[in-house]
């Protein structure tokens, strides 16, 4: 089904309008939108908070050059449990959520469980990540990792 079209029937155009331009820039100011969306600022903050309290906007945040970091290796890593019940996959959630190199837990059908990625300084620091974090879960059966070459897209945005 046609995410657009889903949208046009809960939102009017203007609130629409409003979802691309902050999505294109977080840092956007209320007096910026209200111009572009030909409205007064109080009725665009009022629009904007609504969008936030329905959940739609669910924050605003940075993008980061992760190599100018210090963060060289992005890593896909693809994990399967050796337990499919409830506990041990509440386990390995509540574990992966507490190491911050983990950016994104995603729990995936297929030959493995949950596909995350994680950020490294460099492969001595991903090993250490893999020893220390990811192979004391109790849980965990089979890691399997990829390691990103290079990175021809990466879409953050969605279309709407």
């Amino acid at each position: 089904m046609d995410v657009i079209k889903l949208l046009h029937n809960r939102l009017d155009d203007v609130d629409i309008a409003l979802l691309r331009l902050v999505q294109g820039d977080g840092k956007i100011t209320n007096a910026e939108l209200a111009r572009k969306v030909q409205l007064s600022p109080p009725s665009v903050l009022q629009r904007v908070r609504r969008l936030e309290e329905s959940g739609l906007i669910k924050g605003y945040s940075a993008d980061f050059d992760l190599k100018n970091i210090g963060y060289h290796l992005t890593v896909f890593v693809q994990v399967s449990l050796q337990l499919h019940q409830d506990q041990p996959i509440e386990q390995f959630r509540a574990a992966v959520a507490k190491v911050k190199e983990i950016l994104e837990c995603h729990h995936v059908s297929g030959e493995f469980d949950f596909l995350l990625k994680v950020v490294a300084v460099d492969m001595p620091h991903f090993e250490q990540l893999v020893r220390e974090d990811l192979s004391t879960i109790p849980a965990v059966g089979k890691i399997h990792s990829c390691f990103v070459l290079s990175t021809s897209k990466a879409e953050r945005s969605v279309p709407i």
